[in-house]
């Protein structure tokens, strides 16, 4: 058996024998990437696609997918590495300790077990062997957004294990040289990081352990004046924690244990930890009122569930973050974020994250998600909480958090759907603005001296956006691109464009179809079937009877599909008489046009929505 070196932690690059082994051009090697990334699991032939070329891949991409893989195996033929084919999607199996980027992952684990054991110079050490592993950013020359984002998430683990590493250097106690190489490489990392403030924090320990109690002092005050100038934030809590222990001269610092975070069953500091609220928030009134009205303390102690859903580019992360923001001192517990999505839903890794915004050390960090779930009740107390989660796919991960937190805590999280568990959610659903805020947005990007100009194009201009942020977003960023663009001009030919899907679409107008792509390629085939069919119909709106001729159904066959498109935010519905047979339905411009470009694929042998698209991408 050949000896096998797989590194992603750099340059995407094999080596045989210790010679290396050349892999091929930069997406040949973005395709190995994702499928080592994925570590033996099967990736879908879509989502390879995707990862790829984006939402917008090239003629023929599946073809030459296919020919990567096979040119990979061709690179594999006599080795332990084996790509299978799964369906439409491919999966690589590797020989254990092949990769690095596993074999990373798993020092990390064996540290972070050496320190809960009372040996923190020893994880220090196997954390210096894991970030030896490291020759480059990471993926360094793999393209694509996908990998871009995987790239990101490698870095903070990097990261993470380097923190990580020095605090338990400190913990075990270092000898007069130790200490000036620990303050040395601190201070650069301060220097790369000025905004991560748990580097800071370690080194005004560092510093102080030597006896530089002005210079750590110093260190806490550059920190703070930074913030603040720059993010109108004060220091977090951990943060001010060690600088008021400096201050008293705490002699806790000076032993091997001196972490200033809490212990075990004490309750930490109440962090906020949540993203920037987005600028000129415009409208949503009635669903804050909603989540706001959701954040009550119920009388029974009980934690809540808050899901706010809709199609993508309809503003549910803006507005969940503001709705965190306004929140206020009604959490004194803390206010916590995590987006699932970049982490591929990894609750344990936001659990980590967020037990260090805590003040816990990452020494004392658990290593399972359970464990680590346990802990974060210890650290908030009996304080109410409000985590904040992004990105949720599966909402029975939910399970764990609202088994643990504090009584009265809240879960405020976004999803594409309502989900049937957990069964107490209150759901807040996200449609398109009014078209008072829809005006009042547009004119926020375009200006409003230019949209006061010609009101009545304008109000056409939202319209023909159904209400839609995103969509909103880019006819004011068509408007700004071209100054000389009179509004009714602009509105005349994305009329035109929505009228005529079949023509040229601008780079904007993909953008806009991005989020419907995605809804699209997850819909069942009687699903597809009917969004396709009935965009065909003129009109903006359109009944269940004129529908159910579409679809040769029935009234009440057709209800039952076109409702599940309602719920997914593809259509909008009104029905006076609260009957099926009342309802009339909307659909979108911009969904209009994307469906009208899609294959009416009929018969009960129609294949699956995602199998339809990778044909027509080989077919291309």
């Amino acid at each position: 058996m050949s000896d096998l070196h797989l590194a992603l932690l750099g340059p995407v690059r094999m080596w045989r024998d210790g010679t290396e082994v050349p892999l091929g051009s930069p997406q040949q090697r973005a395709v190995l990437a994702v499928l080592l990334l994925h570590e033996g699991r099967v990736v879908p032939g879509e989502e390879l696609v995707d990862a790829l070329w984006g939402d917008v891949p090239p003629k023929g991409a599946w073809g030459t997918l296919r020919t990567y893989v096979s040119r990979l195996r061709q690179v594999f033929a006599g080795s332990a590495v084996v790509i299978k084919t799964a369906g439409t999607g491919y999966a690589a199996q590797t020989p254990p300790g092949s990769v690095d980027a596993v074999v990373f992952r798993t020092l990390v684990t064996r540290a972070r077990d050496q320190a809960a054991a009372g040996d923190p110079g020893a994880g220090a050490t196997t954390l210096a062997q894991a970030l030896a592993l490291w020759t480059g950013e990471g993926l360094d020359g793999a393209p694509g957004e996908y990998l871009a984002q995987q790239r990101a998430r490698l870095q903070a683990a990097r990261l993470a294990a380097t923190e990580h590493r020095f605090a338990l250097l400190l913990d075990a106690g270092t000898d007069a040289a130790g200490q000036e190489d620990v303050t040395a490489e601190l201070t650069l990392l301060v220097r790369q990081h000025p905004y991560l403030e748990q580097l800071r924090e370690l080194l005004m320990r560092a510093l102080y352990r030597q006896g530089r109690q002005a210079d750590a002092l110093a260190v806490y005050h550059a920190g703070e004046a930074l913030l603040r100038d720059e993010l109108g934030i004060d220091p977090g809590p951990a943060l001010r924690a060690v600088h008021q222990r400096i201050l008293v001269s705490d002699p806790g610092l000076l032993g091997a244990n001196g972490t200033p975070g809490p212990l075990p069953g004490q309750p930490g500091p109440a962090p906020t930890l949540l993203p920037a609220r987005l600028p000129r928030f415009t409208g949503r009134d009635t669903e804050l009122a909603r989540i706001a009205d959701a954040f009550a303390e119920p009388a029974d102690g009980r934690t809540t569930t808050v899901g706010v859903h809709g199609l993508d580019g309809l503003g549910r992360s803006a507005l969940v973050v503001e709705a965190a923001h306004r929140a206020g001192d009604r959490f004194p517990g803390g206010r916590v974020y995590a987006d699932l999505a970049q982490v591929s839903g990894d609750l344990a890794e936001v659990l980590g994250a967020w037990l260090g915004a805590y003040g816990v050390p990452a020494a004392e960090v658990p290593g399972s998600a359970t464990a680590r779930a346990v802990r974060l009740r210890e650290a908030a107390g009996s304080r109410r909480v409000l985590a904040v989660l992004d990105g949720v796919e599966d909402t029975t991960t939910l399970g764990m958090l609202t088994g643990v937190l504090p009584p009265g805590s809240v879960v405020l999280f976004v999803a594409r759907r309502r989900h049937p568990e957990p069964v107490s959610t209150t759901w807040v659903p996200v449609g398109p603005l009014p078209a008072g805020d829809g005006l009042r947005l547009l004119a926020h990007v375009a200006g409003r001296d230019r949209l006061a100009a010609e009101p009545a194009a304008a109000t056409r201009l939202v319209s023909l956006a159904c209400g839609w942020p995103l969509s909103l977003r880019l006819i004011g960023g068509r408007l700004n691109t071209h100054p000389h663009w009179s509004a009714a001009a602009t509105a005349d030919q994305l009329a035109h464009e929505l009228a005529h899907p079949a023509e040229t679409v601008h780079d904007d107008c993909l953008l806009a179809e991005a989020p419907i792509l995605r809804a699209y390629t997850r819909l069942r085939p009687t699903q597809a079937r009917a969004l396709v069919r009935t965009a065909r119909l003129e009109g903006e709106t359109f009944g269940i009877h004129e529908a159910a001729d579409a679809l040769g159904t029935t009234c009440e066959d057709a209800w039952s599909v076109l409702d599940s498109l309602v719920e997914l935010g593809l259509l909008t519905e009104t029905s006076p008489s609260g009957l099926p047979q009342g309802t009339t339905y909307r659909m979108a411009g911009v969904v209009r046009a994307f469906a009208r470009r899609r294959p009416d694929d009929d018969g009960p042998a129609a294949r699956p929505v995602r199998r339809d698209r990778a044909a027509l991408y080989a077919a291309s």
